[in-house]
């Protein structure tokens, strides 16, 4: 498949990638364009600015829209030097957009594809000790479904290693933010060079789809069931960007954040789990079954640091409830966020 001449490329979804990759296209004499939805919009994507405020910044045009499939300049806007990309779009395309593009629009993918499907790529590689990551560009077709199946033949691809200090889904986002946008712009450099690039099948016996996850339902952590490396894990999953894992500490809920795991020879029993122990170098030190958690930021809901209240021999606790909506819940998200 050739992709040249490519002289306008229409950028759909929200990310720090497409911002990088924007700024790059405006200096390569590309017309580039962003749709993004309003959930993207208003993404704070570095500490001080969203992601709005930052397209603003670098100057790009953009649309933001709930349904993309009701934008009826964007028609209008597709030539047949055009290229689509999506990365992380939150809709699904039309026939008449797919069609319109005639094979040109593709979806970036960050994950190993057909590895990690779904949503909360991050969280599940960490919760599984996953350190295998690559990034894919396939075809956009009709029987894609945002977030759930991609079936397009994979256009481009790279796999990666993730580093032993890789520990957060934060580290995971700002690994994929440089190697993405590395990524996408070598592809687009050898697709105007004229590369005829072989479209590859999906290998569905590789296939690994995980759904999606809400921090505040999903995150409560199974004192009496997992090990200390089972929970150590569950913690970093859901640490930076997100909120952090969950339990209780008497009738108050709080997050865990930034976890190690202690190597410590005594053979703990499991009522000993969620006792604090020890507090040391400004950590509280958390005993489970088969070892110690020391745990550097302990917060309530609002965000405020509680470190200075824990005390010696408190217990953390999850009630049976919480685990079981974990269990149970499906989050649902559309254009806007979260959907119950």
């Amino acid at each position: 498949m050739r992709y040249d001449p490519i002289d306008n490329i229409i950028l759909f979804g929200g990310s720090l990638t497409i911002v990088g990759l924007a700024d790059w296209l405006k200096n390569e004499s590309i017309e580039v364009k962003i749709y993004t939805s309003k959930r993207h919009s208003v993404e704070r994507l570095t500490q001080e600015k969203n992601l709005e405020e930052l397209i603003n910044e670098i100057g790009v045009p953009y649309v933001i829209t709930e349904d993309i499939n009701i934008e009826d300049s964007l028609i209008n806007e597709i030539t047949p030097n055009t290229v689509g990309i999506g990365i992380g779009e939150a809709w699904s395309f039309n026939s008449e957009i797919i069609d319109a593009f005639k094979g040109k629009l593709l979806d970036f993918m960050g994950i190993p594809l057909p590895r990690y499907r779904g949503g909360a790529h991050y969280t599940w590689m960490i919760l599984a000790n996953e350190k295998n990551n690559g990034m894919r560009l396939q075809v956009i077709n009709e029987d894609m479904v945002q977030g759930v199946f991609d079936s397009g033949e994979i256009v481009d691809s790279i796999d990666y290693q993730m580093k032993k200090t890789d520990v957060k889904p934060s580290n995971y986002f700002a690994r994929e933010v440089t190697e993405s946008i590395d990524f996408i712009k070598s592809f687009l450099v050898e697709a105007r060079e004229g590369k005829d690039f072989e479209l590859k099948i999906i290998d569905e016996s590789e296939s690994l789809y995980l759904p999606r996850l809400y921090t505040d339902i999903h995150a409560w952590i199974d004192w009496r069931r997992w090990n200390a490396d089972e929970i150590d894990r569950f913690i970093r999953a859901f640490d930076d960007p997100y909120m952090g894992a969950r339990t209780t500490l008497g009738d108050k809920s709080v997050r865990l954040k930034d976890a190690e795991l202690v190597s410590d020879s005594t053979n703990y029993h499991p009522f000993q789990s969620g006792l604090i122990v020890r507090k040391y170098n400004n950590q509280a030190m958390i005993c489970c079954s088969g070892g110690i958690i020391a745990v550097s930021k302990i917060i309530d809901d609002h965000g405020n640091d509680i470190m200075s209240s824990i005390e010696i021999g408190d217990r953390f606790f999850t009630p049976e409830d919480a685990i079981e909506k974990a269990l149970n819940y499906s989050a649902v998200y559309d254009s806007t966020g979260l959907k119950d």
